[in-house]
């Protein structure tokens, strides 16, 4: 059960490291684009685009964390 704890822990602050980033970068390239085609884009399209990457990432997370947690022998932990 304190596997599946700690898996879950790092899912969710994977998924919110990757959130957070992902807006950050795809506000970038929108404002980059914005000022090449001199038009100011919506913004919210960040948020819309970064949700299913969280949750890929947080997804991925889980599953990789939980599968070293048990494929690795008890004298290493």
């Amino acid at each position: 059960m304190g596997k599946l704890i700690v898996s879950a822990g790092i899912a969710v602050i994977s998924a919110v490291i990757c959130f957070f980033l992902s807006v950050a970068f795809l506000c970038f390239v929108l404002l980059v684009v914005g000022a090449v085609a001199h038009n100011h884009p919506d913004m919210t399209l960040t948020y819309k685009a970064a949700a299913p990457v969280a949750l890929l990432a947080g997804f991925c997370a889980f599953t990789i964390s939980l599968v070293k947690m048990f494929r690795t022998p008890a004298a290493q932990k």
